[in-house]
């Protein structure tokens, strides 16, 4: 957890498997920004991460390839995380409070 003095410090990452047009990424900045920029004691910092392909699964019957394809992500990031086991099944209690 950061220390309040220190401030929080957030790594924001953009992920594709194609290059994105100088116009699209430049709104991508301005969307990070928008969202990130204005925060007390907030700094943030975007980098890219180029994947070979674009991520498919069968939705709603495969959730569960979602959870691998993001532990597969971390794993590329070079970040030191295990994502929580879960089944198919806890995908049915996802909710978003506002």
């Amino acid at each position: 957890m950061p220390d309040s003095e220190e401030g929080n410090n957030i790594n924001v990452y953009l992920i594709s498997h194609f290059e994105l047009p100088d116009s699209s990424y430049q709104a991508v900045l301005r969307f990070n920004d928008d969202l990130l920029g204005m925060k007390h004691n907030c700094s943030y910092v975007m980098d890219t991460l180029t994947v070979t392909e674009e991520f498919n699964f069968d939705f709603p019957f495969d959730m569960l390839a979602i959870r691998e394809y993001v532990q597969e992500l971390l794993s590329a990031l070079k970040i030191d995380k295990k994502l929580p086991e879960f089944e198919e099944t806890d995908f049915n209690y996802l909710s978003q409070e506002l």
